[in-house]
């Protein structure tokens, strides 16, 4: 069995939005340190389809590798908030369409070395024009691609967005995008 021991947990960082955490591990006689980030809400992102078979984008300004990059409508759930009621309203909010029809795709944590939290992906259609609602200092750019061309971007590499790779790429071999 490789499942280690935790004999002492402690918190050197504490933020509503996250926390850095060391536990102390002890297998097979031996201890050792192990750092990681945990947040203490997971996160959904939708993939959207329009009626004209277009995969609705974002493109932000991502601080922690300073670019411009494109990925999926996302955020972080509300403590106890059902996955699929915040994908909705993240969808909603970012985009400003009403997802009439979503279903989940999966359920992943990509740096599950590093990092405590996980995301859930969608599939929404039957989108429904509202009004975006972002939130306070959120700057984005929705962009409108056919499902080909974020297939090519996505296999040529110049999408770096795991969710967004991910999504496309499951909803794609799920027949999702026709």
């Amino acid at each position: 069995m490789l499942e280690n021991k935790i004999v002492d947990h402690q918190v050197l960082f504490d933020n509503p939005m996250a926390q850095i955490v060391v536990d102390t591990l002890e297998y097979g006689g031996s201890r050792r340190k192990y750092f990681y980030l945990s947040s203490p809400v997971n996160a959904v992102a939708t993939v959207g389809l329009t009626a004209e078979s277009q995969l609705i984008l974002t493109r932000q300004y991502r601080h922690p590798i300073g670019q411009v990059i494109y990925d999926l409508p996302a955020g972080r759930l509300n403590p106890g908030e059902d996955p699929l009621v915040g994908a909705r309203r993240e969808f909603e909010e970012e985009t400003g369409y009403f997802p009439e029809h979503i279903e989940q795709l999966g359920y992943y944590n990509q740096f599950p070395g590093m990092l405590r939290a996980a995301t859930t992906l969608f599939f929404a259609r039957n989108l429904k024009p509202t009004r975006q609602n972002l939130d306070e200092g959120e700057v984005l750019e929705l962009i409108h691609l056919p499902v080909e061309t974020v297939l090519r971007m996505i296999t040529q590499g110049e999408i770096i967005d795991g969710s967004l790779q991910l999504g496309v790429l499951l909803a794609w071999r799920k027949g999702l995008l026709g």
